[in-house]
């Protein structure tokens, strides 16, 4: 232990000991320059870490400089600016101790004086082959006119948006071809000229589709965002590739135009789009191996078969062997039914549950249409049915249910299993009938968000809120499955799975014919639950979290902040390309009688 209190301050000393090498500027500049533009010109010059060893390292320095400097003024309009490159050399400096003279480094310096800033004159489009009816849109796309400051980047961004816009208005083979542009050094002006190639004005065909993927016919067709007739659109033709690869069953996706045309009697001609899809792999076979404390451990499989019938539908099988649960479903998913914007998901499933609250068997199945109102917000509207049998209180209790399911999402989240910014939003209604021996009517409802903001190159911040409530006239008619719980991997971490739940006191018998009363947990009405995360990923693949949860499930419509149970912990994540891998343990802050000291989760992907 001693040699580890001297090595400490001894490495301390070594580290203090070693010279520390500062950048420093590649050359002086002495400048009239705007402060906004010295920094500008100073940044693109950069820094060396050490002055020049001899004076042809600073003349090589100071003359790149220049050219640089030079290029760097022109950009900003001044054509007229004078720089005069310098090397400065000491021979002899201020004597050292032992009286011998020391030999200052040489120095390079810039003194520029940038003169007038020069402004556009004459801005000219020339079209070859073909000219546009855009005399309108001119002065808007280029985007600048007589009389302002000549930047160079305002040149080359406008003759990118002359090309670009051309494109999205009929003409796929629109181009730039060398432009003029002539400085009149009289006049302090630059005069601009565009030479455009247009290529033929050109209208979509009919959708021709190649490659190895098997499709309908008709489905192409549907999914496109454009109609045979619609003028050539580089953002539609990308976009209709764009549809078929975010089904996911594909692996790669191009549309191009033919090369044949036929004319057309107003000029154009007419083309046909050549829509390239390679199929993925068709079958595939996945597995997850999921290891708690409390939420149950065992394995997941599921079988996915996509593409089947040619409407890039996916199929799923899947089966759970966990410690609390034993099931098998299957799930059905057509990403474009009927339209471009509407998904249809089906999906069924029987299980057999055996956690602290839940004792019983459910089987349940579920159609939801979902419709795309924007890239980030979709709604949902479906049905689904239930048939369950549950342990209450010592008696088994049936219940068959019939679903209206409604829900609706905003989500910019730029990861689903690993978002490092963006929001997700998701509100649900569910109103149901129970048929079976508490007959009667509830409705679920909920709302949750949760946020991700980026801090730094290494630390994103995550927030989540949620809560619902069960409206009912006798909550008897609500089964046990169906009431709200807290405490899990993705609930309030530090506590076992549907732990944080009302209690109530349950009379049984054990082996030896003896009273036994044990607390059972019943479920609530009422759910509010939260969590705040602190992630941190260095340059490896190995992640850092640190978190608190929190949550209360009451009987009452009122949230109960007077019991809510609040869990903490760290985690490590191991990053792969497809998802984070999650370990991450908790303890409880304000434990129950009973409650465990901690808790551990391992799985894939974010805990939210």
């Amino acid at each position: 232990m001693l040699g580890a209190y001297i090595l400490g301050p001894v490495a301390v000393m070594a580290l203090m000991s070693v010279p520390v090498l500062a950048a420093e500027p590649i050359v002086l500049i002495e400048t009239n320059m705007k402060a906004d533009e010295e920094d500008l010109l100073r940044s693109v010059l950069g820094e060396v870490e050490a002055p020049a060893r001899s004076l042809a390292q600073a003349r090589r320095r100071v003359e790149k400089a220049a050219e640089s400097a030079r290029t760097v003024l022109r950009s900003l309009g001044y054509y007229d600016a004078v720089i005069e490159a310098e090397v400065v050399e000491t021979k002899t400096g201020p004597a050292s101790n032992d009286g011998v003279a020391v030999r200052r480094p040489p120095q390079a310096i810039l003194r520029i004086t940038s003169g007038e800033r020069f402004k556009f004159g004459d801005v000219d489009v020339r079209f070859t082959n073909s000219a546009p009816d855009i005399d309108g849109e001119l002065n808007s796309i280029i985007g600048f006119e007589s009389g302002v400051f000549a930047d160079s980047a305002k040149v080359v961004a406008a003759e990118i948006r002359l090309v670009k816009y051309l494109q999205s208005k009929g003409y796929p083979e629109a181009k730039a071809q060398p432009r003029a542009v002539v400085v009149d050094h009289a006049t302090r002006q630059m005069n601009v000229t565009y030479n455009i190639f247009t290529g033929r004005r050109t209208r979509f065909g009919d959708i021709k589709q190649t490659g190895t993927a098997y499709l309908r016919e008709s489905w192409p067709k549907m999914i496109s965002p454009f109609e045979r007739g619609d003028l050539y659109s580089a953002g539609e033709i990308n976009r209709l590739a764009a549809r078929v690869i975010g089904t996911g069953v594909f692996d790669a996706t191009t549309a191009t135009l033919s090369d044949d045309f036929v004319e057309n009697a107003d000029g154009t001609v007419t083309r046909d789009v050549i829509l390239d899809v390679e199929q993925g792999a068709i079958n595939t076979v996945s597995g997850e191996i999921g290891v708690s404390t409390s939420d149950g451990s065992g394995v997941d499989l599921v079988y996915e078969r996509r593409n089947f019938i040619g409407f890039a539908q996916t199929l799923k099988l899947n089966a759970t062997a966990r410690t609390n649960e034993i099931s098998a479903g299957l799930s059905y998913n057509i990403p474009y039914a009927w339209r471009e914007d509407r998904e249809l998901d089906l999906s069924a499933d029987i299980a057999r549950l055996d956690t602290q609250a839940l004792d019983g068997d459910r089987a349940r199945a579920n159609a939801l249409v979902t419709q795309k109102m924007s890239s980030k917000f979709r709604v949902g509207l479906g049905v689904g049915l239930e048939a369950s049998r549950f342990d209450q209180n010592g008696e088994e209790v049936t219940a068959y249910l019939v679903d209206g399911l409604g829900r609706a999402v905003y989500d910019t989240r730029d990861n689903v299993l690993n978002p490092v910014k963006g929001v997700n939003l998701e509100a649900k209604v569910m109103p149901t009938y129970n048929f079976g021996e508490e007959d009667g009517s509830f409705a679920t409802l909920s709302i949750g968000g949760s946020t991700y903001r980026r801090v730094s190159d290494k630390f994103v911040l995550a927030g989540r809120l949620s809560g619902g409530t069960i409206i009912s006239d006798d909550f008897a008619t609500v089964p046990q499955n169906r009431r709200f719980y807290a405490g899990g991997g993705g609930s309030v971490r530090g506590y076992e799975y549907q732990s944080v739940s009302p209690l109530r006191d349950s009379i049984s018998l054990n082996d030896a014919g003896e009273t036994v009363i044990s607390e059972e947990r019943i479920g609530g009405r009422t759910l509010l639950e939260g969590s705040a995360e602190v992630r941190y990923k260095g340059d490896g693949p190995i992640g850092y979290v640190g978190f608190v949860d929190a949550g209360s499930v009451s009987r009452s419509y009122d949230p109960s902040f007077d019991d809510i149970r609040v869990g903490a912990g760290v985690g490590v994540r191991y990053y792969t390309n497809f998802a984070p891998l999650r370990a991450d343990i908790a303890i409880p802050l304000n434990p129950r009688s009973g409650d465990a000291d901690f808790q551990l989760y391992i799985s894939i992907g974010q805990a939210f």
